[in-house]
C-alpha cells in the first residue's frame, strides 16, 4: 500500500509551509570546503581514541568546516555536541562499520524530554554521514543539522527530533514505541525497517507553532500491528508524502495518546 499523503492535525498555512520544504533540493556538502581533519581511531591509530574528545578539540565559535572521520570499529560513548561548536562534519566509514553505542537507565538526563538520550546534538550547522547508532536514543537539537547514511537502533523513544531545521537522507530508524518523537520545525527523511508499535509521537506548543515532521518517500514496514503515530498533544503535526507503508500498518493510521478528542482533528488521505 502507499500513502500519498497522510497527515493529522494539520493547519492550512502549516501544510502549505510543509509541501513548499518538499520541493526543496536535498542538503549538499558539495560546496563547503573542509579546513581541517580529525581522525579517530579507537586503536590509537588517529588524533584522538573517543569522538567526544575530538569534538571537545573543535575551537569554541567556529566558522569553518571541521570534518570529524571515526574509523571504522565500535565506539562505547555518549557523545554531546556543545552549542559553540558549530561546523562539525562527523563522518565513519560506513553505517555498517562505524558505530557509536551508549546505554543509560530510564532517569538518566535532565527533564522529561532529555531522558533517556544517549546521544545529543545541540550545536548549529552539521553534518553526520556514513556512523551506525547502536541502542540508543539520539537527541538533536541544533538549526541546520543533516544526516546522511546513518542508522538509528533502539525500541522507544530513538530519535528525538528536539528543536530546530533536521534533515534525514538515506537513513534508517528502528525501534518499536515513539521511536520518532519531535517538537522540530522539520525533518525529511525515509523510514527504514520498523518493529510494533506506534511510528512517530509528535507535539507543538500551539496551533500556531511552525512545527512538524515530514517524511518524504521511503518506506515503513516491520511485523505486528503498528501505527504511523500517536498525537503528543492535539497539535501534533505529521506528513507521510510518497511513502510506501507495509500492510502492518493498521487501516485507522493514528492513534490519540490519551482519550479523544485529540483523535478528532486527525485526518487521512489513502491513494
Amino acid at each position: 500500500m502507499q500513502s500519498l499523503l497522510c497527515f493529522c492535525t494539520l493547519r492550512p498555512q502549516l501544510l502549505l509551509l510543509l509541501l513548499l520544504l518538499l520541493q526543496l533540493p536535498p542538503l549538499s556538502f558539495a560546496a563547503a570546503p573542509v579546513a581541517e581533519t580529525i581522525t579517530v581511531d579507537h586503536r590509537g591509530g588517529g588524533d584522538f581514541r573517543t569522538v567526544q574528545a575530538a569534538v571537545d578539540s573543535v575551537p569554541d565559535g567556529n566558522r569553518e568546516w571541521i570534518r570529524i572521520h571515526v574509523k571504522k570499529g565500535n565506539y562505547r560513548e555518549k557523545v554531546t555536541v556543545p552549542t559553540h561548536k558549530h561546523y562539525i562534519l562527523l563522518e565513519g566509514d560506513g553505517c555498517w562499520k562505524t558505530a557509536i553505542s551508549y546505554g543509560a537507565h530510564a532517569h538518566a538526563g535532565i527533564g522529561h524530554i532529555m531522558r533517556r538520550r544517549r546521544r545529543r546534538n545541540v550545536a548549529d550547522y552539521g553534518i553526520v554521514r556514513n556512523i551506525d547508532f547502536k541502542v540508543v536514543a539520539a537527541l538533536v537539537g541544533g538549526d541546520k543539522i543533516a544526516f546522511y547514511g546513518c542508522a538509528f537502533h533502539g525500541f522507544q523513544d530513538t530519535l528525538c527530533d528536539f528543536t530546530g531545521r533536521h534533515y534525514f537522507r538515506r537513513c534508517a530508524i528502528t525501534g518499536g514505541i515513539d521511536f520518532i518523537f519531535a517538537t522540530a520545525i522539520t525533518s525529511t527523511l525515509p523510514p527504514g525497517r520498523q518493529q510494533p508499535g506506534w511510528v512517530t509521537a509528535h507535539a507543538r506548543a500551539g496551533a500556531c507553532a511552525a512545527c512538524g515532521l515530514v517524511f518524504r518517500g521511503g518506506s515503513v514496514d516491520g511485523t505486528g500491528r503498528q501505527y504511523l503515530g500517536r498525537t503528543w498533544n492535539r497539535f501534533a503535526t505529521v506528513v507521510f508524502y510518497r511513502t510506501d507503508i507495509a500492510g502492518v500498518v493498521v487501516p485507522q493510521g493514528w492513534q490519540a495518546w490519551h482519550a479523544a478528542p485529540d483523535i478528532c482533528d486527525i485526518c487521512r488521505d489513502w491513494m
